[in-house]
């Protein structure tokens, strides 16, 4: 399977923002037709985001874009996502984009819903991964496995740049 292969119907693009719980609220009552779905940050207190998964364009007013480069496994929204961002120069792109092509290929780790590698809109250097989980703990148990999708060259060198987001889902009862 090649990344830029669909499996199943694929989104286009995926936009995110970013806001309190109110903002979060505003954007649902305002658009009760898309697909949107919000986060709460596991390491930061009252840091919401906001995932419009329709690739549709974007509602929202200072969007996050990502282009959609590939997916696997079958989406679930509603669950524990980790995003993690990488800068790679046309080099490192190849042995990343080979290393998640098999990933798919492969089958996925158990406890991941769905992959998507992305990149920042239009920057490829700038590259994504979002996985969608059963929970934290089985993301937890992968990124500390031998399966890891960021190089160890990657990680010991200098310029290197990455970084890791977590997120749960808002419960309803949390949107006031």
């Amino acid at each position: 399977m090649n990344l830029k292969q669909e499996v199943g119907i694929v989104k286009k693009q995926i936009a995110i923002t970013f806001g309190d719980n109110r903002i979060m609220k505003q954007i649902k009552e305002e658009h009760p037709d898309r697909e949107l779905v919000t986060y709460k940050a596991l390491n930061q207190t009252g840091k919401q985001m906001m995932l419009d998964y329709s690739g549709e364009n974007s509602i929202f007013h200072s969007p996050v874009l990502y282009d959609v480069l590939g997916h696997g496994g079958t989406d679930n929204w509603n669950s524990f996502i980790s995003f993690s961002a990488l800068d790679l120069n046309f080099d490192q792109q190849k042995v990343f984009d080979a290393r998640i092509n098999r990933l798919i290929s492969n089958g996925l780790p158990q406890g991941m819903h769905s992959i998507y590698s992305l990149n920042y809109h239009k920057d490829i250097s700038q590259r994504v991964i979002l996985g969608t989980w059963q929970s934290y703990r089985d993301f937890e148990l992968w990124k500390n496995s031998t399966h890891e999708f960021i190089p160890k060259e990657y990680r010991d060198s200098p310029s290197f740049y990455s970084h890791e987001a977590y997120y749960t889902p808002v419960e309803k009862k949390e949107i006031h």
